[in-house]
C-alpha cells in the first residue's frame, strides 16, 4: 500500500496554435506558427508579425480557439475581436498586477509621498479598530 497520494496536474501552458503569449512583459500577441523547438511565429492586432524567441514571451491561460495555422493578420484581427481577448486580459489579475506596477513606477516623488501618507494612515487606523474591538 502506497502513502503517496495523487498528484493534480497543474494548469499547464502549451506552446500551440492560437495561444496568446506576452512579449517583453508588455505586449499581447498570439502564436500563429511553431518554427522549431526555440521560436514562434506571432502576430497581434497591436504587435507585428515577427518570428520570436520563446525565452522572450510568457505562455497566457488564454487561447484563441480554431485559429488555422499560419494565420494572416487580418483573420488574427478578426478572430481576436471576436473572442474579446482584450477584455479576458483586461479582467485577469496578471494584467491588474502590471497595470498597477507600470502605474507605480510612473509616480513623481511628491506622488510617493502622498502613497507613504495614505499607507500611514490606513496603517493606524486598522490598529485603532482592532484594538477598540
Amino acid at each position: 500500500m502506497s502513502t503517496y497520494s495523487t498528484v493534480k496536474a497543474a494548469n499547464w501552458r502549451f506552446v500551440e496554435l492560437g495561444r496568446v503569449v506576452l512579449v517583453d512583459n508588455k505586449d499581447l500577441a498570439t502564436i500563429v506558427e511553431i518554427i522549431d523547438q526555440r521560436r514562434v511565429l506571432v502576430d497581434g492586432p497591436n504587435f507585428p508579425r515577427q518570428s520570436i524567441s520563446l525565452s522572450k514571451v510568457v505562455l497566457t491561460p488564454i487561447i484563441l480557439a480554431d485559429l488555422p495555422r499560419g494565420s494572416r493578420t487580418s483573420t488574427v484581427a478578426k478572430k481576436w475581436a471576436a473572442a474579446d481577448i482584450d477584455a479576458k486580459w483586461a479582467a485577469s489579475s496578471w494584467a491588474k498586477k502590471l497595470a498597477a506596477k507600470q502605474k507605480r513606477s510612473e509616480l513623481s516623488d511628491f506622488e510617493r509621498f502622498q502613497v507613504l501618507v495614505l499607507k500611514k494612515q490606513k496603517r493606524y487606523a486598522v490598529k485603532k479598530a482592532i484594538a477598540k474591538a
